[in-house]
């Protein structure tokens, strides 16, 4: 398979994964499978193969920034939503993005480390603040058909998008768009357009949980590309991320004690 059949195969299947995975189980466990580096994975290893592993490596670094501006977003939402209409916090949260990217990245530029000292308190606040809402009563609605194929429209474009413009782009560019929440605000939008602010914030909440294995996905990329040849150097870094999330989905699965 090329490579160029294998971003337009690979990114809408896991796209498609994660939203069947929201309809199954709930807005909680999508919030937390689209947390994953599902789109920004595939879009490191395209950079490497591309690019070069320098390349991917600091990018890895832009990607840290970026991910700072997602949580930002996230946490905007999280404060926005129980007090405004849908529009209102879901425009605000996007503006929260592009300042959190303009500053953290075009200003700052804090570089790895303090890049994650910044994103880390962020993302366990976002955590604490959306509560899981009560199992919802009404049942479940189905969503149009046009939901689907603009979800994985859309994730396939910025997989294209940033791999294709990288060369103009730079490292650090390509980095901070890597983590932009396409394939979590889908989910966000249709929980509470269909099911209200509660479900919305179930799947923020998960896509915050999802973060920490996103973090220690780029920080392993950055440490080890270079390192060591790549699939071992990728297969680390998305096993890093795979044990800072699994917890939180068995915990979630856990039944309560009475």
């Amino acid at each position: 398979m090329s490579l160029i059949a294998a971003k337009i195969v690979v990114t809408p299947t896991l796209m498609w994964a994660v939203s069947a995975a929201a309809r199954r189980w709930g807005s909680l466990v999508g919030g937390l499978l689209s947390g994953l580096p599902l789109t920004s994975a595939p879009i490191s290893i395209y950079l490497a193969v591309e690019q070069g592993e320098r390349f991917a490596a600091d990018a890895a670094v832009g990607s840290v920034e970026g991910l700072g501006a997602v949580t930002l977003c996230s946490l905007a939402y999280a404060l926005c939503a129980p007090r405004l209409g849908a529009v209102a916090s879901i425009g605000l949260a996007f503006a929260a993005f592009v300042l959190g990217g303009a500053v953290l990245h075009g200003l700052i530029r804090p570089g790895l480390w303090l890049a994650t000292a910044i994103d880390l308190p962020m993302m366990a606040l976002v955590v604490a603040l959306c509560r899981p809402a009560a199992p919802a009563a009404q049942p479940i609605r189905r969503p149009p058909r046009w939901d689907m194929p603009a979800r994985l429209t859309a994730a396939t474009i910025l997989v294209l998008l940033v791999s294709t413009l990288a060369p103009l782009l730079g490292p650090g560019l390509s980095g901070v768009l890597s983590p932009i929440p396409i394939i979590s605000w889908p989910l966000i939008v249709f929980a509470r357009v269909q099911d209200g602010v509660g479900a919305s914030l179930d799947v923020v909440r998960g896509s915050a949980q999802g973060a920490f294995g996103v973090l220690a996905f780029y920080i392993g990329v950055h440490a080890t590309l270079g390192a060591m040849d790549p699939v071992p150097a990728y297969a680390l870094s998305i096993a890093a991320s795979a044990a800072c999330v699994l917890p939180w989905l068995f915990a979630r699965r856990r039944p309560r004690a009475a």
